[in-house]
């Protein structure tokens, strides 16, 4: 009898991998090489700044300089691949457990702790058996992969939110909220206006605590409560 489990992993194709990895580099080079001709342009400019290290490079000369600096370009362009990967959600899903990797940070979850899964706009979101969101991010595979894995591996994939219809919009001083969560709802709203997303994602986490679940449009805020299974 053969126990090993299946995997399935999405995130970005091998095909958008290998251009990441090639295309960024390459480009990095071909802009390299050119610097010492640019910087020696540039220089002639007066109101162009950075002057100094533009001056210092052309007035360098040899073949040496051109091939430096595209290597530095290969080295920034490797760097960029890296840093586009590091931003890309990965997902590994089997019959018995979800992990999501994104930024150096992973989530798991047992498939038990799942009671739904669903696309809201360009996000992936987990919805625990009490109605709670799980976890929240934008994947990088196609929405028909994402639906054909979850479904295959046995998740209950909804096209849309169990609970569209029971949010509510915000409003300053709500009274169905208490004090405590509309000043949460208020520090949310000024960090969404100055788009300080990481400061909108904390508050998110803090007002689930609290028993509410956010949901946004545009730079609106909606609310409903949790503690049911979708």
């Amino acid at each position: 009898m053969n126990n090993r489990l299946e995997w399935t992993e999405l995130g970005v194709s091998r095909t958008d991998k290998i251009m990441i990895w090639t295309v960024l580099p390459v480009v990095g080079a071909v802009v390299g090489w050119f610097i010492p001709a640019l910087a020696k342009w540039t220089s002639e400019l007066p109101w162009v700044p950075f002057q100094g290290p533009l001056k210092l490079i052309s007035s360098l000369h040899g073949a040496w300089v051109m091939i430096a600096t595209a290597s530095l370009g290969v080295l920034a362009g490797g760097w960029l691949s890296m840093a586009v990967m590091r931003e890309s959600l990965r997902i590994d899903l089997s019959d018995q457990e979800v992990r999501l990797q994104i930024r150096n940070e992973e989530r798991a979850f047992k498939k038990e702790e799942v009671a739904a899964v669903f696309p809201d706009n360009k996000q992936l979101v987990l919805l625990g058996v009490d109605g709670r969101e799980l976890y929240r991010e934008k994947p990088e595979a196609k929405r028909e992969h994402l639906a054909e894995a979850f479904i295959r591996h046995g998740y209950d994939w909804r096209e849309q939110d169990p609970f569209t219809h029971e949010y509510v919009r915000w409003v300053a001083d709500c009274p169905e909220l208490s004090p405590g969560v509309n000043v949460l709802f208020l520090a949310r709203d000024k960090a969404i206006g100055k788009d300080e997303k990481e400061d909108a994602e904390d508050l998110r986490r803090e007002l689930s605590k609290l028993g509410v679940t956010v949901r946004d449009e545009g730079k609106r805020q909606y609310w409903r409560k949790h503690g049911r299974r979708p």
